[in-house]
C-alpha cells in the first residue's frame, strides 16, 4: 500500500538541524526495527516543517529493508472513511506492520471514529506492529480526545519539529539548487536563507521564485533583489525565530528583549551554540516560561552542547504540562506561585501531584471499602459510649 508515496521523500533528502534531528532519529529507527522502540511514534510540526516527509521516509525505508513487510501510508480521513464503511474491521489495515498516519489534527469530536481508531491501534500496538502518527499539535492539544485514544497517542514518544534555524536554511537551499541542478551566488543563498519564511515548503517556493527570475531574465540574481523578488512572500525581514517571537509577544517583546539584549545580542552572529538558546530564550518566555536555566548557559564562557540543554529544558516543560493536566483531571486548585511555568521546580511539582493522589486515593479506599465502614463504626460508637460512661461515672 505504499506504491503512491513519492520515492524522493527519504531520510537522505530531509536535512538535518538541532531542531529536527530527534524527529529524524525516531522515524528511522521506527522504519529500521518497526515495533521494537517508539512506539506510536507522534510526530508534531506547524505546516511545511517535514512531517509527512519522514513518515513517507519511513515508508521508503521500511520498503527497501523489508520488502515482504505490509506497509500502509493514510491520511487521516481517508483512514476513517474505509473503517467506518467496514465497521472497523478492515483486514487491510489489521494485518499492516507498519501502519503510517498523516494528518491527525482532522480527528474532530469524540464519537464513533474514536472508537475505532482506538480499536484499530490497540490491536497493531498489542500485536507489536509499528505506528507513527504526523499532526499539527500535540495529544494534550487534540481537543476533546477519547482517554484511551489520548494514552495510545502518548504512550510511546511524542516528538515535535521546529523552525529551521539559519544553518539548516542555508542547507535545504544548497539541497534543493543540486536536486534542480540549478546555481546561484553564495550570498544569494544566504539573503533567501536570512528571510522571515515560516516553513520549508515556503522556502522552497521562494527559490524557485528567484531561479525563475534569474532564467527568464538570463542573468544572476544579485542579493540586492532579493527583497523585492518575494517582497509578498514574507512579511519581515528579520530572521524567521525573531520575527515569530514578536508576533507572539506583541508589545511585550520589546520589555522581554531588553532583559535578556545584551546575552542575545552577543549571541547573533556568535558560535551556532550560542544563537539556539538564545532563539530558545524567546520562545520559550513568549510562552510564559522561566528561563534562568537557559540564561545561565547563555552567559557562561564555555561552550556548550546546546541541543541537550535545550531538549532537557523541553522535556521539564512537557512535565510540567503534564502534571498540570493531572491536577485538574483531579479537581485540584492549581498553585498560584508561578510554579507551573517553572522547568526548575519539577520534583518540588512531582511531590505535590504524589501528595494530591495518595489524598484521593485515600478517600476513595475509604468509600469503597465495605469492610472498613462495618466494622470501623462500631468500634468507634464504641469508644464514645464508654466515654459518655466514663462522664456520667463522674
Amino acid at each position: 500500500m505504499t506504491d503512491s508515496v513519492d520515492p524522493k521523500l527519504t531520510f537522505d533528502s530531509f536535512v538535518v538541524g538541532p531542531e529536527n534531528r530527534l524527529a529524524w532519529e525516531a522515524a528511522r529507527t521506527a522504519a529500521e526495527l518497526p515495533g521494537s522502540a517508539y512506539n506510536p511514534l507522534f510526530i508534531y510540526s506547524d505546516t511545511g516543517l517535514g512531517k509527512t516527509h519522514l513518515l513517507i521516509a519511513i515508508a521508503n525505508r521500511a520498503r527497501e529493508l523489508h520488502p515482504e513487510v505490509e506497509i500502509a501510508y493514510t491520511p487521516l480521513e481517508q483512514l476513517l472513511r474505509q473503517l467506518q464503511g467496514q465497521n472497523g474491521e478492515s483486514e487491510d489495515y489489521r494485518s499492516t506492520e507498519i501502519l503510517l498516519i498523516d494528518d491527525l489534527q482532522f480527528i474532530g469530536p469524540k464519537g464513533e471514529s474514536h472508537q475505532i481508531l482506538f480499536h484499530l491501534l490497540d490491536h497493531l500496538l498489542m500485536s507489536g506492529r509499528q505506528v507513527a502518527l504526523a499532526c499539527d499539535r500535540p495529544p494534550l492539544e487534540l481537543g476533546e480526545l477519547d482517554d484511551r485514544l489520548l494514552s495510545r497517542f502518548s504512550g510511546g514518544l511524542v516528538v515535535d519539529i521546529g523552525r529551521p534555524n539559519l544553518e539548516t536554511r542555508r542547507a535545504i537551499l544548497e539541497l534543493r539548487l543540486a536536486a534542480v541542478d540549478a546555481s546561484l551566488r553564495p550570498e544569494v543563498i544566504d539573503a533567501i536563507a536570512r528571510l522571515a519564511i515560516e516553513n520549508v515548503r515556503q522556502l522552497k517556493g521562494a527559490l524557485n521564485r528567484v531561479l525563475a527570475a534569474q532564467k527568464s531574465e538570463n542573468r544572476d540574481v544579485t542579493a540586492d533583489e532579493v527583497d523585492r523578488l518575494l517582497a509578498d512572500v514574507v512579511s519581515d525581514p528579520e530572521l524567521p525565530w525573531l520575527a515569530e517571537a514578536k508576533q507572539q509577544t506583541g508589545a511585550e517583546f520589546d520589555d522581554f528583549l531588553a532583559d535578556v539584549s545584551s546575552a542575545v545580542e552577543e549571541a547573533l552572529g556568535a558560535p551556532k551554540w550560542r544563537e539556539d538558546l538564545a532563539r530558545a530564550i524567546l520562545k520559550w518566555e513568549s510562552e510564559g516560561y522561566e528561563t534562568k536555566r537557559l540564561e545561565m548557559f547563555l552567559d557562561g564562557e564555555e561552550a556548550i552542547d546546546s541541543e541537550q540543554v535545550i531538549a532537557a529544558y523541553e522535556r521539564d516543560v512537557e512535565k510540567l504540562r503534564s502534571i498540570e493536566e493531572e491536577l485538574r483531571r483531579l479537581g485540584t486548585e492549581l498553585p498560584q506561585d508561578g510554579s507551573l511555568r517553572d522547568p526548575d521546580r519539577c520534583d518540588a511539582l512531582r511531590a505535590l501531584l504524589a501528595d494530591v493522589q495518595r489524598s484521593d486515593s485515600a478517600i476513595d479506599d475509604f468509600f469503597l471499602d465495605d469492610e472498613k465502614i462495618i466494622w470501623e463504626w462500631p468500634l468507634n460508637e464504641g469508644r464514645l459510649i464508654e466515654s459518655w460512661d466514663d462522664g456520667d461515672k463522674g
